[in-house]
């Protein structure tokens, strides 16, 4: 297979990419998860396709390469992606207001914000999750009245504040005013299927999750997602800024199509001045909430630099810069990105939560070994 090597699971490892099977098979040895995926692509090509440890954690279902895991927050670069989609056909203005389309969302001094605000969590709405908002979750249209319901806590534009789910819920409904269809038809029509990627779920349909792994945390705080994306209910809604379930294989194909520009297999999804304009520097500086360096494009988190003061731990690994792009999820649950100065792909997919700082760990020691393959 073109010099790739095969061990007995079937898994893939080119020449010179051993270091990264090592460090992933070490990650679940040492138990930083009950299983993982890993898929590294360079060019355009697979050279790490890697999968182990179990889905469950009673050991009775071994993780497979088809086996899907819930993505969290990696879902708002898919959401990014239907939104650029719209703007690219000329149907939205990204820097024009969203009251613009969705007359509702003007209120209690949100006239003005824009798309784009909503994107880099600039928007001033990022909200607490409590009973009322899991209970709005059960409805796109009440999820998306208790956004158009909430005040800004600061002006729009005037600080960047992480949005876990309120943005995605606003952009979901503007997805589903423009185009006609809901966020998760969209997805699929336009991403999903054509991409071929076919265990991937916008929200786990209930006939998947007897396949699907299960999640945990290692963090108590985080203890509270996973007991409410292991409820059957709660897996299989749709939230635009959290709840895709993929594999770690389908992950690296959405992002090679965005290292390429938007074009894959003779198929365009976006222009490639949209994928420029989608993973271009908008903030690189403070969170507002948690005070941690973050860097953001419209609707993608950027490379080369650490959250951390105090230690050196880039997510993307040591060979990113702010032209890397992608999105993680909860806890290091999920990570995709791209870096299209190398041609590189990262996705992964695991089901235990971590703390901040130690899930930015398991990405790097794994970005590390890819950069270190390519001698970087």
């Amino acid at each position: 297979m073109n010099g790739e090597s095969l061990d007995a699971s079937g898994t893939l490892t080119a020449p010179g990419f051993a270091r990264v099977a090592a460090v992933f098979d070490a990650q679940l040895a040492a138990g930083l998860h009950h299983g993982a995926q890993l898929c590294v692509r360079l060019g355009g090509k697979i050279v790490v396709d890697r999968w182990g440890g179990f889905a469950d954690r009673a050991r009775a279902r071994p993780v497979l390469r088809d086996t899907p895991f819930m993505a969290y927050s990696a879902t708002k670069a898919f959401t990014a992606a239907c939104v650029h989609l719209l703007s690219d056909r000329g149907l939205l203005d990204l820097d024009g207001p969203v009251a613009a389309i969705w007359p509702a969302f003007g209120r209690h001094g949100k006239e003005s914000i824009t798309i784009r605000q909503l994107l880099t969590h600039q928007a001033g709405i990022p909200g607490k999750t409590g009973a009322a908002e899991l209970l709005s979750w059960l409805s796109p249209r009440a999820a998306a009245r208790r956004v158009a319901g909430m005040k800004p806590v600061h002006a729009p534009g005037a600080r960047t504040m992480y949005h876990s789910t309120s943005a995605g819920w606003a952009l979901g409904e503007i997805i589903r005013r423009v185009s006609g269809l809901e966020a998760a038809e969209f997805l699929r029509r336009e991403f999903l299927e054509p991409l071929g990627m076919r265990d991937s779920f916008p929200g786990l349909p209930p006939r998947e999750y007897r396949r699907a792994s299960r999640i945990h945390s290692g963090d108590r705080r985080q203890a509270l997602a996973a007991a409410v994306f292991s409820n059957p209910l709660y897996r299989s809604l749709y939230l635009p800024a959290a709840s895709l379930n993929t594999t770690a294989s389908d992950l690296a194909v959405f992002y090679d199509m965005l290292r390429a520009g938007g074009e894959r297999s003779g198929r365009r999804y976006l222009s490639s001045g949209a994928v420029a304009g989608a993973t271009a520097m908008r903030h690189d500086g403070p969170d507002g909430d948690s005070g941690l360096r973050v860097r953001w494009a419209s609707g993608f988190g950027l490379g080369g630099y650490s959250p951390f003061p105090d230690e050196d731990i880039r997510h993307m690994g040591r060979g990113a810069d702010e032209r890397s792009f992608g999105h993680s999820g909860q806890g290091g649950c999920a990570f995709g990105w791209a870096d299209p100065s190398s041609g590189l792909v990262f996705a992964f997919t695991c089901n235990r939560f971590l703390e901040l700082k130690a899930a930015h760990a398991r990405f790097r020691d794994l970005a590390d070994a890819c950069w270190g393959a390519l001698g970087r």
